[in-house]
């Protein structure tokens, strides 16, 4: 049986969590919407509403669907510039072993479709794949390279990353202070 998890792979700004989850949730529902009205099961169609980024969308989506139902084969669709941090996300999650060095079994396969950029201009998407890239260098020389189980990763999502974990009204100013200024505002 097939099976269509309804996930939206997207760059959201983590200060805005809570407004930019309202929207999430109404790009999922949307996303489902669209594989029922073409055919697809209801039945079939889970949800993955839980994420705020797309190291969340690769995280619950392994741990809430793919490793409880045995999926062997993903294909995630996001947008060109978001493919490369996108792929080397998922790559990453779908193969981290549990604490004790177990690999999940069977290894996934996952495809990856590009869909168009959206509304952006030339110049706001040149600062979205500019952005993207920085943070896919970032990501490989941190997380990824020191992040080696689902323990760690339990760790670095729910105590370490600002989309998830407690902060204070302090640490919650200053990540507002970090938000995307200029052309790239307009493109989330």
């Amino acid at each position: 049986m097939r099976w269509f998890s309804a996930l939206v792979v997207v760059a959201i700004a983590a200060a805005a969590a809570i407004a930019a989850a309202a929207v999430v949730v109404a790009a999922i529902a949307a996303s489902a919407r669209y594989l029922v009205a073409r055919g697809v099961a209801p039945s079939r169609v889970l949800l993955e509403s839980w994420s705020l980024d797309t190291i969340g969308n690769a995280v619950f989506a392994r741990l809430m669907h793919a490793d409880v139902r045995n999926w062997r084969r993903l294909h995630v669709v996001t947008s060109a510039f978001h493919l490369p941090r996108t792929e080397a996300i998922f790559n990453w999650v779908f193969t981290l072993p549990d604490a004790a060095g177990r690999k999940r079994r069977p290894s996934a396969k996952i495809t990856y479709e590009l869909v168009p950029d959206g509304d952006m201009d030339a110049h706001q998407s040149a600062a979205r794949r500019e952005k993207e890239l920085k943070a896919l260098e970032k990501l490989q020389q941190s997380t990824l390279a020191t992040i080696t189980d689902l323990a760690m990763l339990h760790n670095f999502i729910f105590v370490g990353h600002g989309a998830y974990r407690a902060m204070s009204a302090e640490e919650e100013g200053a990540r507002e202070q970090e938000r995307a200024k200029g052309a790239l505002a307009s493109t989330y």
